[in-house]
């Protein structure tokens, strides 16, 4: 239990306001009690940013005993930092970094069900155009997350994603609402099991 204590105690310690993470501590945690409860093999990460799910899924993977993490990012839209620097860290915590790389071309040149648990947090303007081959590249029974599929003013290609789950009639689950001032989770995550 003891990495798992280290762990929320990291988590909590991390900045999740506004404008500092990508992605809000109940969206992480949910992704993470799915990880720790599916025990993947191969993880796919599309988009790195600042690296704050990064290392829960890392933790979490430690934890499970198993697994091996791959994480994408054209680095497009980094904001601050040297992320050479980011990408040593993590290939120092044994992370299969691949960047900058830009995540349609990566998955395009990826083997079928080459994953069984994959987040995308990549490319908000054209990552809707190319659910397909999000869906290709992970196992039947594997698991996809999908951020930001909620901020359709901003990026109206993402709501081509849920369309396209359902138009494929996958088991989905679209979490909209947030209950606390510092949570930004209206944003959207859409979770997905691929058949």
């Amino acid at each position: 239990m003891q990495p798992l204590n280290d762990y929320f105690t990291l988590l909590n310690t991390m900045e999740s306001g506004a404008g500092e993470v990508a992605i809000d501590r109940s969206h992480n945690m949910f992704i993470i009690g799915a990880l720790l409860s599916q025990k993947p093999d191969d993880v796919l990460e599309l988009g790195i940013g600042t690296g704050y799910l990064t290392v829960s899924l890392i933790h979490a993977l430690r934890y499970n005993g198993k697994g091996k993490l791959t994480c994408v990012d054209n680095w497009g839209d980094a904001r601050g930092g040297d992320m050479e620097d980011v990408a040593g860290n993590l290939r120092m915590a044994g992370v299969n970094v691949v960047a900058p790389m830009e995540e349609r071309t990566f998955l395009a040149n990826s083997p079928d069900n080459a994953y069984d648990f994959l987040i995308s947090d990549a490319d908000h303007v054209n990552s809707g155009t190319w659910v397909d081959e999000h869906l290709r590249v992970v196992r039947p029974g594997g698991i996809l997350f999908f951020h930001d599929t909620n901020n359709t003013v901003d990026y109206p290609n993402m709501s081509l994603i849920t369309k396209r789950v359902r138009e494929l009639d996958l088991p989905h689950y679209h979490f909209t609402k947030s209950s606390r001032p510092d949570e930004r989770c209206e944003r959207g995550l859409l979770f997905v099991v691929k058949r």
